[in-house]
């Protein structure tokens, strides 16, 4: 897939890359990474420029809600992203659009509030949209079948008490155990653990106030996906990145399909639940 035109640097430049994945099944899922580097020089330099060109004045005046600048930056990368990933899916299946054709606003109460919600033109297919960002990073999904959910986590220390509070006993013992067969250390298990339940709350629409502990699961399968590159993400040598069959306790019969990986310092997991309606078209 061709990089999206977007200039954040006039001296530099900067393209966003979208990464269309197809997941077990046959559901296609849409990325964008966006580094907040980028958004935060192309801000100071120009406030009005690129990112005026992506992003709505209504959108720009969400952001300016966030009172410390580096939150400001991290919801204008996510923006920026998910715009990008929208464009990037629709693009596939016929409908070409630029940034300006397309909404975002978000939930403003209940359980998803926050989540942001696609409004698109007439006669465009419905997309869900999750956005996630962490430290450098801010990256969207976007699919227009099903629900998905999305988490970036910085890979670091889980205290015990965090292990606990989070995990069950029977996960606590799978992670271990993952993490001795794929090589990968304690810190990272644990990240991606709390990755994989945001995603998954995200995903089904109960919020992050849910507590984690309910939301359990017994493992995962395995289903391919080593050659996925999701840069910067994947671009080390140890990185690892894997389709997996999420096996939920309360889903035993279906479970679902998605992504995780590891690299770069960070953890990722990206989950689809086919059974949920997507988001409405405006």
């Amino acid at each position: 897939m061709e990089p999206c035109d977007f200039t954040l640097e006039a001296e530099e430049g900067s393209l966003v890359e979208p990464v269309a994945v197809v997941l077990p099944g046959g559901q296609r899922i849409t990325f964008v990474v966006v580094p907040l580097t980028s958004v935060r020089r192309a801000w100071a330099a120009h406030p009005g420029g690129p990112i005026s060109r992506v992003l709505t004045q209504a959108e720009l005046a969400v952001s300016g809600m966030h009172a410390v600048v580096e939150r400001r930056m991290a919801h204008l990368a996510g923006r920026i992203a998910a715009k990008f990933a929208l464009i990037a899916h629709l693009g596939a299946q016929g409908h070409p659009l630029e940034a300006r054709d397309l909404g975002l606003t978000q939930m403003m109460a209940g359980p998803e509030e926050g989540r942001p919600v696609a409004q698109l033109p007439a006669g465009v297919p419905a997309c869900d949209v999750s956005i996630t960002h962490s430290h450098a990073l801010a990256l969207a999904v976007v699919t227009s079948g099903g629900r998905v959910g999305v988490d970036l986590e910085r890979v670091a220390p889980r205290a015990a008490a965090f292990q606990e509070e989070v995990f069950t006993p029977v996960e606590r013992v799978w992670f271990e155990h993952q993490g001795r067969l794929q090589g990968r250390t304690p810190d990272e298990m644990w990240s991606l653990g709390w990755c994989l339940k945001e995603a998954w709350v995200k995903c089904t629409g109960q919020g992050l106030r849910a507590a984690l502990q309910q939301v359990s699961f017994s493992g995962w399968t395995e289903l391919g996906g080593r050659d996925v590159h999701l840069a910067p993400l994947t671009e080390g040598p140890d990185a690892f990145v894997r389709f997996i069959h999420l096996e939920l306790s309360e889903r035993r019969e279906t479970g679902v399909t998605g992504l995780v990986a590891l690299g770069q310092g960070y953890a990722l997991a990206a989950l689809h639940d086919a059974r949920e309606p997507g988001a409405v078209s405006t």
